[in-house]
């Protein structure tokens, strides 16, 4: 059984959101930031109910070097990808943190902005810092509605912000759980379900 909630406004997008009784998920039903096409031409928003959870974005980026990015599928022009959901996750060192669909860590940059919501990472910090995208049908697993938006792109996509900060993953995370990412030059942090930096509990 589902509670429907009132439309939300996520950075420039309103989306609507729906709570699932049994846990705390919340889903994206409408697609949402769907980039022109290089030609110009208008794009025809897809209908909800179709299978592709993912806007066609033309050429994806693909930073150096292997990784985990090799399997998020379709890539947006600034490197960005679309995971299935995103979700609350622990970490023995740093408490509760955000994770992707796949289990990778997600941070957040000092350089950015939280109020208003606006990503500072461009050029060349993408080749490490891949944007988390809103997609078409993502879930927010066990997170606070509330805290969740989204912020508008250069290359036209949407990205997810927590407590107002956009959030990436790091390209050297090579497996899930890891935080690699932690403190790199003294600006980029592991995020925490309210936005803030992760950090161990009280008292660990």
């Amino acid at each position: 059984m589902k509670a429907r909630i009132p439309r939300t406004l996520l950075g420039s997008v309103t989306l609507s959101v729906a709570l699932l009784a049994t846990g705390c998920t919340t889903t994206v039903t409408d697609p949402v930031a769907l980039p022109q096409p290089d030609s110009g031409n208008s794009t025809s928003r897809p209908d909800s109910g179709s299978s592709a959870s993912q806007p066609d974005s033309g050429a994806a980026q693909q930073p150096a070097g292997a990784g985990p990015q090799d399997d998020l599928g379709k890539r947006s022009r600034d490197g960005g990808y679309w995971p299935a959901s995103v979700q609350l996750g622990e970490n023995p060192e740093l408490g509760p943190v955000i994770l992707d669909g796949q289990g990778f860590t997600l941070y957040r940059f000092d350089k950015d902005d939280s109020s208003p919501s606006r990503s500072n990472c461009t050029e060349g910090c993408l080749l490490q810092w891949l944007p988390v995208l809103v997609s078409e049908k993502i879930k927010f697993e066990n997170l606070d509605p509330a805290g969740l938006g989204a912020t508008a792109r250069p290359d036209g996509t949407q990205q997810v912000t927590v407590g107002g900060w956009p959030v990436y993953r790091y390209a050297e995370d090579k497996v899930p759980g890891r935080v690699s990412g932690q403190g790199v030059d003294g600006l980029w942090f592991v995020v925490g379900p309210d936005g803030n930096k992760a950090a161990a509990p009280a008292g660990q």
